[in-house]
């Protein structure tokens, strides 16, 4: 059993203790009842057995005292008559008595113990046969009288007398032995009944035991199911109705957002049509001041109407910068995600391609690893990997051996990019707060608005991602991309 799957068994029997506890006492009585019985029956045919050995053995006993009596007979019929017809059978099978009974000797049951009582047959065997034997003799000397006289004397008469009582005495005890075993095979046969009989009311009884709890666990299991299937459907309409409302809150965040951006530009234009006024009647103003020598000091005036104008304008110029940015990201929001298959190892040589000279200015060397392909939505990807691209670019070190490296792999249903640099690196008090709006780290001598990573994690999160950073002062970052498989992208998007 796989380690996975013993593991589910022991699961299982901690959660449903009384089950486990029946179905292993319903298995070991049934296996105990199966082993006995399966004793019982060797033990029956173990005294069939014997009780065939024994039958075989008292058939050849009773051959034996047969073939004995035949040549007897054999024998005094020849001596009777003296035909020679008679004497046939004694010639043909006086030889097989002696190799009968070593026979039986050798085949006694062990059970019996006649091996002794068989061997003993031997010696007035031998002497029975010598004695025919004689008077066979007498009787082709023409002595008939003598072999008769010999056979009226009864030596040969108690010889098989005394044959046939040792075999009469080793038959009585297998016949007694046959019918003990009869016996015992008869009480083995009504026990084997009786634990039969115990072993199919146990089978049924623990077959109806057990189809009574698959019922009920059945009943239990359609009573979770019809309660899961409520709670899903009570799930469903309670996502649906989340959802909807966070459909609406975004839809209202995006159209605050684009009233917010166009009511800021709006007096953000009057403000620079206003301020281009104003410098026309300056330099009005000032050409008649000068003109008419009626104002002393002009060129100071001049001077500081000229900063004010320059932080009004440049005011102006970072309003709508950000105006923009909120813009940007406000429409990225509504934009519909288009799903196709891309090869990330092109999209990024073809980004590095575009800002090869700002790479040439930093005197940096950019590498691009193998990338694995994904099926994402296009733009976004670009613009994920523009925007880290760029703002590794910008924060590189200026000693000339910056190195900027773009990498992935496939880790399960999911998909890892990473972007490092060896640059200044990021606080790792600010490693969070970089990905929120408007928000930079370290020193603001590097143009920017805090908009490029606050763009890059909207965008991964639109395509069920997520993006992390791992930095270092002094010792640059690493930027890390996951981002699901196509089945999971195509299933949030049609969502």
């Amino acid at each position: 059993m796989k380690t996975g799957s013993f593991a589910e068994f022991l699961e299982l029997i901690r959660k449903s203790p009384r089950e486990a506890a029946l179905v292993a006492a319903a298995a070991a009585i049934l296996i105990s009842i199966t082993g006995f019985s399966f004793w019982l029956t060797q033990r029956m045919l173990r005294d069939a057995d014997t009780a065939d050995e024994l039958n075989g053995f008292n058939s050849k006993l009773t051959k034996f005292v047969q073939l004995l009596r035949t040549v007897e007979s054999s024998q005094r019929g020849y001596l009777i008559t003296g035909e020679q017809d008679f004497l046939e059978p004694y010639v043909k099978k006086v030889g097989l008595l002696i190799a009968m009974a070593k026979e039986l000797g050798d085949i006694a049951p062990k059970e019996l113990n006649a091996s002794e009582k068989v061997a003993g047959l031997l010696e007035p065997l031998a002497a029975k046969l010598n004695e025919m034997g004689q008077t066979i003799a007498l009787a082709k000397e023409d002595r008939r009288d003598a072999a008769i006289a010999h056979v009226k004397n009864r030596v040969g008469q108690e010889l098989t007398e005394q044959i046939e009582g040792d075999v009469r005495s080793i038959l009585d005890e297998g016949n007694a032995l046959i019918q003990r075993n009869e016996a015992s095979t008869t009480r083995l046969q009504n026990f084997k009944f009786f634990v039969d009989c115990i072993g199919a009311v146990l089978v049924i009884t623990f077959s109806f035991l057990s189809l009574w709890l698959l019922l009920r666990s059945n009943a239990a299991i359609r009573d979770a199911q019809d309660a899961l299937s409520t709670a899903n459907a009570d799930l469903e309409e309670t996502v649906a109705q989340r959802t909807a409302a966070l459909k609406r809150a975004n839809d209202e965040i995006q159209r605050f957002a684009y009233i917010v951006s166009h009511d800021l530009r709006s007096p953000l234009v009057n403000i620079m049509g206003f301020t281009s006024e104003l410098e026309t009647l300056r330099m009005e103003l000032f050409e008649k001041l000068a003109a008419a020598n009626a104002l002393a000091g002009s060129e100071v005036l001049s001077k500081d109407f000229d900063e004010a104008f320059g932080f009004i304008k440049s005011s102006i110029a970072r309003m709508d910068r950000l105006i923009a940015a909120i813009l940007k990201i406000s429409r990225e929001g509504s934009r519909p995600l288009n799903p196709e298959p891309v090869d990330a190892k092109a999209l990024v040589d073809g980004l590095v391609a575009g800002v090869a000279h700002q790479i040439r200015e930093k005197e940096a060397n950019v590498v691009v690893g193998a990338l694995p392909g994904i099926v994402t939505d296009r733009l976004a990807l670009e613009q994920i990997f523009s925007n880290l691209i760029e703002n590794a670019i910008k924060f590189l070190k200026p000693s000339g051996q910056g190195e900027i490296r773009v990498e992935g792999f496939r880790r399960g249903a999911e998909i890892i990019y990473t972007v490092s640099d060896n640059g200044r690196g990021i606080d790792p008090k600010d490693h969070r707060r970089i990905f929120e709006l408007f928000r930079r780290s370290g020193p603001q001598d590097v143009p920017g608005e805090g908009m490029g990573l606050a763009y890059v994690s909207a965008l991964v999160r639109r395509l069920g991602g997520t993006v992390t950073v791992e930095s270092t002062l002094g010792r640059g970052s690493t930027f890390e991309l996951t981002l699901p498989t196509r089945a999971l992208l195509q299933k949030r998007m049609a969502a």
